[in-house]
């Protein structure tokens, strides 16, 4: 079988001259490829800049740096800690300022938690958070139990006739309703990016 290419060869990358001296094709590549790793997409400088934003913003709460007040009840022979968080319902502006680093920072602490479902409450939004934390279970779940997982959810905050229907746009429902087809532990990402914007 004859090809309309030079040489009846099908690769057009390689040209005749490659063909015949390899070891200098080699020796150009090679240089090239060195060149290639002297240049970096990201730059160290913007790296170090994120890295020193990240442990400036959270050095006040590094228990390495900053002792806590008051000190560990785990370290120290002292249960002033745990007294405070019994008597007192206020919480600290510390802790405060720790939750508006991000949502996770707000979830991950039980007080932040508590909280962020108080004031979801009063917007009637609380079954956003219910909905969320469902999903996330979902993906810690064995596989043996995700189908049934997928399901419960979909009746509690999907269905058209859900106990406690969701608020999300059109397209995530449309895109939640296709990946029902075959349910897995990703199934709800598209309504839980929804209702985080």
């Amino acid at each position: 079988m004859q090809f309309a290419v030079p040489g009846g060869r099908i690769s057009p990358s390689v040209s005749e001259a490659d063909l015949q001296n390899p070891i200098e094709t080699l020796k150009k590549e090679i240089e090239t490829l060195k060149q290639k790793l002297d240049h970096r997409n990201v730059k160290i400088s913007k790296v170090a800049e994120s890295y020193i934003n990240y442990f400036e913003q959270y050095q006040e709460y590094d228990p390495f740096i900053t002792t806590p007040e008051p000190s560990n009840p785990w370290i120290t022979d002292n249960i002033e800690f745990w007294e405070q968080d019994k008597q007192s319902k206020d919480v600290s502006v510390r802790r405060v300022r720790r939750w508006g680093f991000s949502l996770q920072e707000l979830l991950k602490d039980p007080a932040g938690r508590d909280q962020f479902m108080k004031f979801l409450e009063k917007e009637f939004s609380a079954e956003n958070l219910k909905f969320w934390d469902a999903v996330q279970e979902l993906k810690c779940l064995p596989a043996k139990d995700i189908q049934t997982k997928v399901q419960d959810i979909w009746q509690e905050y999907l269905a058209p006739d859900a106990n406690v229907p969701i608020n999300i746009d059109s397209r995530s429902a449309d895109v939640t309703k296709q990946n029902m087809a075959n349910p897995d532990r990703w199934t709800f990402d598209e309504a839980t990016v929804s209702i985080k914007n």
